[in-house]
């Protein structure tokens, strides 16, 4: 965890550097993924009789970041903050695998219209838990995540909006039992670049 702050502060220095001076871009985005191990190891049963299931790379992702366009470059580096969950509701409880990812990306533009990036991630506070009825199934399971890879395809939609395909590797593992479980997911996300 120290290693990984003290890459993000060397970066954001790097960054920062008068002889780096170009176009700092806020965005926001989110969107959805899909993938990883199930986590519960029974399924979630409702009263109807339906099942569900949560997964270390599913469902939700929320992010707000900063996009830095190089001087006369085709490169730009992205720092982001995210909040990811997969989550199961009922009326009576619910149960949720939370985390927020802090990623760094070094994104390469080919043309106007399309970016390709890779980069890493690191998720903290991750966490399975269920809340009244859904306690039954788990609650306040802590996890330590590995130091993920990115692999990221974006599309302009305008200069503004853009639509991002990507891939994630990663794994978590349980702080209770040692217990590793897969996290790794494709996602779909949708961003909106305050330019």
């Amino acid at each position: 965890m120290k290693k990984t702050v003290l890459a993000l502060v060397a970066a954001s220095g790097l960054v920062g550097a008068s002889c780096w001076a170009s176009e700092w871009s806020p965005f926001l985005g989110g969107g959805l993924t899909v993938g990883g191990d199930k986590l519960n190891r029974d399924p979630l049963l409702y009263v109807n009789g339906n099942t569900e299931n949560l997964h270390g790379g599913s469902l939700i992702d929320l992010r707000a970041g900063l996009d830095f366009r190089m001087v006369n470059s085709d490169i730009s580096l992205q720092g982001v903050i995210a909040y990811q969950t997969d989550r199961s509701n009922a009326d009576n409880g619910s149960v949720d695998f939370t985390r927020m990812p802090i990623e760094f990306l070094v994104q390469w533009h080919a043309n106007p219209k399309w970016a390709f990036a890779g980069g890493v991630r690191k998720a903290l506070e991750a966490k399975y838990n269920g809340s009244g009825a859904g306690t039954q199934f788990g609650s306040d399971q802590k996890y330590k995540s590995s130091m993920g890879w990115i692999l990221e395809g974006e599309y302009a939609i305008t200069p503004s909006v853009g639509l991002k395909a990507r891939y994630v590797k990663e794994d978590y593992t349980s702080r209770a039992t040692g217990e590793k479980s897969d996290g790794s997911h494709f996602g779909l996300l949708g961003v909106y670049y305050f330019r």
